[in-house]
């Protein structure tokens, strides 16, 4: 576990957030919001999301992990770099090849610090071959001559959003990806920016770290029990079947529920409370809205 040491850095740095219009695009104008100089890497920087970002007063540019000379041009003269996986897109090899890349960039650029979100579980033995990509990357920006943290995150609360559960959502279900009544740690992606965040502002505290990072641990009955109160719709638990998965997933959804996450997620609250660890509870309550549109069950919780 890090210890909470000191306070927020106030010294503005120039950081580079890579993949900006991604998973990590909160990140941006918090930085910016904090008086850092940021730079947001996207491979088109003129999309509506790169507009966005542009206008909340980021530096846009491009760069592409395929291409290791686009990111180090990107990286050259900034203090911090924040870059995460890319599995979601690119697939475990494509998050190989595109951490390998990254680690070389950040050598060529000369990075004063790097911070790299990976994932719980990373191992060169686990059975998710995920998770062993996410091991190798590892290896190799801790064998790299750039001052690094790494950020290893557990199952994302808003993986509830991906399109494997929209239907069951519809049809009035809370989609579990394992048994119902066995506890599962989630994190909110705002935590994990938030946390990313101290990291860049505070190197002393995190550098040659790896921080697991969890906000909260619940069974898919009592987070379907807190939605159910939250959206005013009658939400039973149920497990996804298995033949309704992306035959990508079968791996993690058995390693979760024979192994799963145990990250230390009341040490976090104790030792980093400015990041805010939300609850299940307190993060649904925050995407109510989007959860009535995708919710709307005939039979309403009597209020």
């Amino acid at each position: 576990m890090v210890r909470m040491i000191g306070t927020p850095q106030s010294k503005p740095k120039t950081v580079l957030v890579a993949g900006a219009t991604g998973r990590l695009g909160g990140l941006v104008p918090l930085l910016l919001a904090r008086g850092h100089d940021v730079r947001a890497m996207t491979r088109d920087p003129f999309s509506p999301a790169a507009e966005a970002l542009r206008a909340a007063g980021a530096q846009v540019v491009q760069g592409d992990f395929d291409d290791p000379a686009s990111i180090a041009g990107a990286a050259t003269g900034v203090h911090v770099v924040v870059a995460t996986g890319t599995a979601h897109r690119a697939g475990p090899d494509g998050e190989l090849r595109h951490g390998l890349n990254l680690a070389s960039a950040a050598v060529a650029a000369g990075v004063g610090h790097l911070v790299y979100v990976s994932g719980d579980g990373a191992a060169p033995d686990s059975p998710v071959p995920l998770f062993r990509v996410k091991f190798e990357v590892e290896e190799r920006l801790r064998s790299i001559d750039v001052p690094h943290t790494i950020l290893a995150p557990v199952y994302l609360m808003e993986n509830l959003f991906n399109t494997w559960n929209l239907l069951a959502l519809q049809a009035g279900t809370f989609p579990s990806p394992i048994s119902v009544g066995r506890q599962m740690q989630q994190l909110a992606l705002a935590d994990l920016i938030a946390f990313a965040a101290l990291a860049v502002e505070r190197p002393g505290d995190f550098e040659g770290a790896r921080v697991r990072l969890a906000s909260d641990e619940l069974n898919a009955e009592q987070a379907a029990e807190a939605l159910s109160a939250i959206t005013q719709r009658d939400l039973t638990a149920e497990r996804i079947a298995r033949e309704e998965l992306p035959p990508g997933l079968h791996a993690l959804f058995d390693w979760l529920e024979e192994t799963g996450h145990d990250a230390d997620v009341d040490g976090l609250r104790h030792m980093n409370p400015e990041v805010g660890w939300r609850r299940f509870a307190d993060w649904a309550d925050e995407e109510a809205g989007r959860f009535r549109e995708l919710c709307p069950h005939q039979a309403p919780v009597a209020p």
